[in-house]
């Protein structure tokens, strides 16, 4: 399976979960008076998205939160970014070494983030975030 199949997946499976999760495409481009236009999430210039690269799916993914907001349901920022099935982590992958800093700050303020190469690994990172000892 390629890194789009796994993105398909992995976005089913997220809605399975009850999150929300939508594409994020980034990149730039010119309008016709040539002033550069970038989108995506975090992508402001081209020195942080260089050092900073958000996530292929952003979202939200609810959560029940207990004891004193018992029975509220809370939406939980969520970033998953794919990868094909037989890609790993290496020092030297720049891009992904960027997207994992993405990663490190959505988990940092208490979001769901991180890689996946198949869809049913999302299952571990929304567990993971629930029940964070086991």
């Amino acid at each position: 399976m390629r890194e789009a199949g796994v993105q398909t997946h992995t976005r089913l499976r997220l809605a399975q979960l009850g999150a929300l999760a939508y594409r994020n495409n980034v990149g730039a481009c010119t309008d016709d008076s040539g002033r550069v236009i970038r989108y995506g999430l975090g992508n402001d210039s081209k020195q942080l998205n260089d050092q900073i690269k958000s996530s292929d799916i952003v979202g939200a993914m609810p959560i029940v939160i207990q004891p004193h907001h018992v029975g509220r349901t809370m939406a939980i920022f969520t970033a998953v970014e794919c990868k094909h099935p037989d890609w790993h982590l290496t020092p030297g992958d720049k891009r992904a070494q960027a997207q994992l800093r993405f990663i490190e700050l959505i988990r940092g303020v208490g979001g769901i983030a991180g890689f996946v190469t198949d869809a049913s690994q999302v299952d571990h990172l929304t567990q993971s975030f629930i029940y964070p000892y086991g």
